[in-house]
C-alpha cells in the first residue's frame, strides 16, 4: 500500500533562491523541457519580493511550509499565505510574491489535475484520511510518521496506490503533505 520512493534530491537555483524537484511524471520528463504531465517540488523564497518564472500551460498549485508570502496575480487576485494555506493559479500569470518562505508545489499540464492537503500532528496522535487521486503522494516535511509499521522522516516521499484509506501514527510533532494527482 505504501512504498518509499526517495528521500535524495537534486537542489536547483532559482531567481528567488533554490528549488527541489521531489517528483516528476512520467519517467524521463524534464522539466526544462517542459514535458512533464506533472511535478511536486520545493522552493525557498529568500528575497523580499520576486516574480515567478511564467509557466503558460501549466496549472499551479501552491502551499506555504514555512514563513508567509502575500501572491499576486497580476489582472486576477492577490492571496496572502500561511502555513498550508493553498494559492491556485494559472502558470502564465504574471505572479509576484512579497514575504519570505519555504513552498510546497504541484505542476500540472493538459488533463492532468490534482489538490495538496497540508496536515500537522501530535505526538504520539493517529491520524486517518482518503485518498482518491489515480497517483496520491504523502511527503514528509518534519517530525516522523508511520504507516503500516514502517516510519518515515522529514524528505520523505511515499506514494500510496490508488484510492485508499490512510491511517498513520505521529512519532513525534509531525508535518506532512498529501498530494492527490488525477488524470495523469
Amino acid at each position: 500500500m505504501a512504498q518509499l520512493i526517495k528521500t535524495a534530491y537534486e537542489i536547483k537555483e532559482w531567481s528567488g533562491g533554490t528549488t527541489t524537484e521531489i517528483f516528476i511524471y512520467p519517467e524521463g520528463a524534464e522539466y526544462d523541457q517542459r514535458n512533464f504531465s506533472f511535478r511536486l517540488s520545493t522552493a525557498s523564497v529568500e528575497i523580499d519580493e520576486t516574480t515567478f518564472t511564467s509557466l503558460p500551460g501549466v496549472k499551479r498549485t501552491l502551499m506555504v511550509l514555512h514563513g508567509k508570502m502575500e501572491l499576486s496575480h497580476e489582472g486576477h487576485h492577490t492571496k496572502m499565505l500561511q502555513e498550508h494555506d493553498v494559492d491556485e493559479f494559472d502558470g502564465g500569470w504574471k505572479t509576484t510574491s512579497k514575504g519570505k518562505c519555504i513552498d510546497f508545489n504541484l505542476m500540472c499540464k493538459g488533463e492532468t489535475s490534482g489538490k495538496l492537503r497540508g496536515f500537522a500532528i501530535e505526538k504520539n496522535r493517529f491520524k486517518e484520511f482518503k485518498v482518491s487521486g489515480k497517483l496520491n503522494f504523502i511527503y514528509v516535511t518534519g517530525g516522523s510518521i508511520t504507516i503500516n509499521r514502517k516510519t518515515y522522516h522529514p524528505g520523505a516521499l511515499v506514494r500510496i496506490k490508488l484510492e485508499a484509506i490512510i491511517q498513520l501514527q505521529a512519532k513525534e510533532h509531525c508535518d506532512f503533505i498529501v498530494a492527490e494527482i488525477f488524470n495523469p
